[in-house]
């Protein structure tokens, strides 16, 4: 097992990692990431999502802290991976790692969320170009993972609720800088830092044409934010050549995959009711934003 994070042979290891992002998968946890590593107080892991409190656990502390920058002087660690939701292994380990750790949920319209979650598997190659309800059939992870008030529970469990920011994909959508703010202030980080990323379109339901252009890309923009060139970024992002390549590589999966069936999401409301009401409850809202006709 891991060491303790303030057990014998601590000092030998680098500044623990102070926040984390822990989901839920396909609620903007690229976009989290994103923002969280264009700003100049926060160093963010390599890759992106570690897999350390559900995977990974047993390769220990000293390996999970080795996909940071040693010498980077940043004041915040931070690493997002939304496997971390629904484990329920996930938030005593992470507790254990570090009591003070600061958690960034993500959460959206479950139904929708489902939704991206099977556009998502198709484009990782797990499952076959079929419509929802045939990939719903077959992962019950579609589900699980939007009990969102089950998962929260576990997690509130093992922390204090100030610990824990909830934001949601909607919100976000709406006001994207507004939402920064709030990651920046609840991360203790100058709230007022205007990333790059809050101008950029993202599209996170597309596939690419050419793989292996897009890998490519995605390195060399890696580099460049792990290097502070988050705004040399944006700009070369926004030169007319390099958009319209990566228009050109971009295939949109709503058009290759029937929407889902209105009786399909009515079944899924009634499946996640009981969920959301517990979950307005744990919040203090009367309203979830999906609830509002705010979109996402």
């Amino acid at each position: 097992m891991p060491q303790d994070a303030t057990g014998p042979g601590a000092a030998a290891r680098s500044a623990p990692v102070g926040a984390i992002g822990i989901g839920a998968q396909k609620c903007a946890s690229s976009w989290i990431h994103s923002v969280a590593g264009s700003h100049p107080e926060i160093g963010v892991s390599d890759p992106k999502e570690l897999d350390f409190f559900s995977y990974y656990f047993d390769r220990g502390y000293r390996w999970y802290e080795s996909h940071f920058g040693r010498d980077d002087a940043r004041s915040l660690r931070f690493e997002n991976s939304p496997s971390y939701f629904h484990d329920p292994r996930a938030p005593g380990r992470a507790r254990a790692y570090n009591p003070d750790l600061k958690i960034v949920l993500l959460l959206r319209d479950p139904v929708r969320r489902a939704f991206s979650n099977h556009l998502h598997e198709i484009i990782k190659g797990h499952v076959d170009p079929v419509p929802f309800e045939d990939g719903l059939a077959n992962n019950p992870a579609y589900i699980e993972q939007g009990l969102y008030a089950t998962h929260l529970a576990r997690w509130r469990d093992a922390f204090d609720p100030d610990l824990i920011l909830v934001l949601f994909a909607e919100e976000i959508a709406a006001d994207p800088r507004a939402a920064a703010r709030t990651l920046f202030g609840f991360l203790s980080v100058d709230e007022n830092f205007d990333s790059a990323i809050l101008h950029e379109r993202r599209n996170e339901s597309d596939r690419a044409r050419l793989p292996a252009l897009r890998s490519g890309l995605r390195a060399g923009g890696d580099w460049m934010r792990r290097h502070s060139l988050e705004p040399m970024l944006a700009r070369i992002k926004a030169t007319p050549p390099v958009a319209r390549i990566l228009r050109a590589n971009s295939i949109e999966m709503r058009d290759e995959i029937p929407p889902m069936r209105p009786e399909t999401a009515d079944r899924l409301h009634g499946i996640f009711a009981d969920e959301m009401t517990r979950l307005r409850a744990m919040l203090g809202r009367d309203r979830l934003p999906w609830e509002t006709g705010q979109g996402g």
